[in-house]
């Protein structure tokens, strides 16, 4: 299964944030899920990265995602899927360190679980 094809089943209602063909075409190998600040030493590459974005606020945001996102690169994750439960929306910060650092960034809605 690729990055793209996430997108493409229905029932998960899943939105890109922001992503180019080439990345989208990634194979994925597996999945974490964490809300750790800095999850590198969890991350193999090939991997989604699933987040409620517990750890994000908006003291230190910059910082704090930058980190977040720069190990998901370093780790070789092919994409981020970021839950829009905990901050209503994909936080600005996160859209912006995701494209500095190509990852793709995929929106999970509040109802999908």
């Amino acid at each position: 299964m690729h990055v793209d094809h996430l997108l493409q089943l229905d029932r998960l209602d899943l939105s890109l944030v922001w992503g180019d063909e080439a990345l989208l075409g990634q194979e994925i190998a597996g999945v974490t899920a964490t809300d750790l600040e800095d999850p590198a030493r969890f991350l193999q590459p090939g991997e989604v990265v699933l987040s409620g974005l517990v750890w994000w606020s908006r003291d230190g945001a910059a910082t704090k995602t930058d980190r977040f996102v720069s190990a998901l690169r370093k780790a070789g994750a092919v994409a981020l899927l970021a839950g829009e439960e905990t901050h209503g929306e994909v936080p600005r910060e996160l859209v912006d360190a995701c494209r500095r650092h190509r990852v793709p960034l995929v929106a999970v809605p509040p109802h999908t679980s």
